[in-house]
């Protein structure tokens, strides 16, 4: 990790699983601390979250999440990921929200850089045709997410070669970017789990050995097991106790490799907060201000 705020402030708030609000926790860590995010946030369509109520009007939906955008931008380093997973929407009242947020993000500063299709093999059974063998009025059944990848302030991140991991034939198959990965089926109480391939794939192709991955909106837990297990660092944020404590129980499962030192959480429920919030590098006030929000995107 290059010298910053991060490297001066300790590292006792990486390798945690942490309860609480995405965008209060994101405003107690250390500015320039973050290497990759990756995340799925709540889809607002009424899913059956633990400890949220998913059903928000669009525009404050949106201007949520918009906050939480901009206190991730501070905490990523310079050249630093944020990957977003976001499915389309329903079928009769469609609304373009990966267009949305899309904008949001660049209009945050934030570089787009690429959308990946995640092709899910969910078609099966069908019975919502809309108008059958018309051009009445017809339905196109999403069978994809969207994965839209962003960085902040530039195209580049700075590593060490040496702590690359990712194969040439790997390389190329995942630089094509449709990738047909199942979904997965071990839901362990989580309406909409990753598939550890999707978040194998993110990390070998986004990030280094031993950078720190980010999951604020981190249900279960498999960004943090899926870092743990190839060698980075990780930061799990929900706002559910029984979903950190699934996650918690995930990471210490998810062996990290030889002679690689990624310490698991500890055992029990202490997913408190890091606090007090963190000073500046060099020294001096903390530039969030004094209520602890992001004031200027930096």
């Amino acid at each position: 990790m290059p010298p910053g705020r991060a490297a001066r402030a300790g590292a006792e708030w990486r390798d945690r699983i942490i309860r609480g609000d995405a965008r209060e926790v994101l405003d107690s860590l250390p500015a320039e601390s973050i290497h990759l995010a990756v995340t799925s946030p709540p889809y607002n369509l009424g899913m059956p979250y633990r400890n949220y109520d998913d059903d928000r009007a669009p525009d404050e939906y949106l201007a949520w999440l918009r906050g939480v955008w901009q206190a991730l931008l501070r905490v990523l380093v310079p050249g630093g990921r944020f990957v977003l997973n976001v499915a389309p929407t329903s079928i009769k009242n469609f609304r373009p929200i990966h267009h949305d947020l899309a904008r949001d993000l660049r209009e945050l500063g934030y570089i787009m850089r690429a959308e990946i299709i995640w092709y899910k093999q969910t078609m099966g059974r069908r019975t919502a045709w809309g108008s059958w063998r018309s051009p009445s009025n017809p339905h196109i059944v999403p069978s994809w997410e969207y994965v839209l990848v962003f960085s902040k302030g530039q195209w580049q991140l700075p590593g060490d070669r040496a702590a690359i991991d990712i194969g040439a034939r790997e390389f190329e198959r995942f630089s094509d970017g449709f990738w047909k990965i199942p979904p997965e089926r071990r839901r362990n109480g989580h309406p909409a789990p990753f598939p550890e391939e999707l978040i194998e794939r993110l990390l070998k192709f986004y990030s280094y050995r031993g950078n720190v991955v980010l999951d604020m909106f981190g249900g279960t837990g498999t960004v943090a097991a899926v870092a743990r297990r190839l060698g980075r660092h990780y930061v799990h944020i929900d706002t559910s106790l029984e979903y950190c404590a699934l996650a918690a129980e995930r990471v210490r499962r998810a062996a990290p490799p030889a002679g690689v030192r990624i310490p698991a959480p500890p055992r029990g429920r202490s997913f408190e907060l890091p606090r007090p919030p963190l000073p500046s590098s060099d020294g001096g006030p903390d530039p969030r201000g004094p209520s602890g929000a992001a004031t200027t995107a930096s």
